[in-house]
């Protein structure tokens, strides 16, 4: 009863702050979490999933008779539909030691190291819509990849396909992942080669927006004041 109680209590503290644009990944999880309350299914699969009550939100309960996932006792985890491994991919923060521990004296680079140098690192990190709820088969498999076009499938989780180096979706949920990275590309320049923005734009064309994309944009757009074009061309049907 208390953590259902402290779980309000965080709920009405989130959204009274003002609607203000989260400042690391930590708080646009928590956000994200809040938005997603009345959509608790994932992407990708399409498998229900609950709160554990016990657990303030942080474990969640997938029902696993609502999807054609094999694997069996997932949970959801939430990740970036564009990786910071590749929206970081040619930051020096990402590849030269330009950081310096404050403990050990010695230089660092990576991720940490971003955090703690680079504003637009932050914002990308923190940018609410590149954070998708999936069952933890799925985010285990996608580490290191981008999404893209697999031909011969190594492994398969429902159906999404990979490879060494890409996620396939399904094409039910093609289109909401190309607005994804056209968004990012949009908003920070994310650097994409013609053929992959060639790629999107055919997954965005093949995979129309939907009522619960029309939804999350506009709480989104009103948190961080950066719509969705792509989608809110979209939802004008609604």
């Amino acid at each position: 009863m208390i953590k259902i109680i402290l779980l309000l209590v965080m709920s009405t503290l989130l959204f009274a702050r003002g609607y203000h644009a989260p400042e690391n990944r930590s708080q646009a999880k928590n956000l994200v979490k809040m938005v997603y309350l009345d959509y608790k299914t994932t992407w990708l699969n399409g498998c229900d999933y609950i709160y554990d009550p016990t657990t303030c939100m942080d474990k969640t309960l997938v029902d696993m008779t609502t999807c054609n996932v094999d694997e069996q006792n997932q949970s959801m985890v939430w990740i970036q539909v564009v990786p910071d491994t590749f929206y970081g991919r040619n930051m020096a923060c990402m590849n030269e030691n330009v950081c310096v521990s404050e403990f050990t004296g010695k230089a660092f680079k990576g991720a940490r190291c971003c955090r703690l140098s680079s504003e637009k690192y932050k914002k990308m990190e923190s940018e609410l819509f590149n954070l998708i709820p999936v069952v933890s088969a799925v985010a285990e498999k996608a580490k290191g990849k981008i999404f893209g076009e697999v031909k011969t499938p190594k492994e398969k989780v429902g159906g999404v396909k990979f490879d060494e180096n890409f996620i396939e979706p399904p094409d039910s949920v093609k289109g909401d992942i190309a607005r994804v990275y056209l968004y990012m590309e949009s908003r920070y320049g994310l650097q994409l080669s013609a053929e992959e923005k060639a790629m999107f734009v055919r997954w965005h064309k093949g995979d129309a927006v939907d009522k619960r994309e029309c939804d999350i944009e506009k709480i989104f757009t009103k948190v961080q004041g950066v719509p969705n074009r792509l989608i809110e061309e979209g939802c004008q049907k609604f």
